[in-house]
């Protein structure tokens, strides 16, 4: 139970900081940020959905022990996680960003993936 409310208090935490960060753009950045990852949300929704499913079909049918199952599936989303933020980065970058919304980013980014570095960590096998 704590580590589900820590990490939805990091989430809100990294919303909190993402959504001063967007005030602060112009009308045509915040048309230009929706643009940019409307597109990919689909897939990147059925990469993880995808992650899910393995996990839990591995556990369903004992394709591997639990613990590593559970170590293959952590490893798996914090990579997933890992490659979209720097993917996204990298799109900010590209398109010319402002540095305080780069910024920003990745600090709520890192916000996010310590607090399932943290879910993870606190949780039982």
């Amino acid at each position: 139970m704590i580590a589900f409310l820590l990490v939805l208090g990091l989430i809100f935490l990294s919303r909190i900081i993402n959504e001063k960060a967007n005030k602060k753009l112009t009308t045509e950045k915040k048309l230009e940020l929706y643009d940019l990852f409307s597109k990919n949300r689909i897939y990147t929704f059925g990469i993880l959905i995808g992650i899910i499913i393995l996990f839990f079909a591995s556990m369903k049918f004992s394709l591997l022990d639990p613990t590593t199952s559970f170590i293959l599936y952590i490893f798996l989303v914090l990579s997933f996680l890992a490659i979209s933020g720097y993917s996204s980065y990298k799109k900010l970058k590209e398109h010319d960003f402002p540095d305080f919304y780069i910024k920003s980013y990745l600090l709520t980014t890192s916000i996010r993936f310590l607090g399932i570095v943290i879910f993870f960590a606190l949780i039982d096998v």
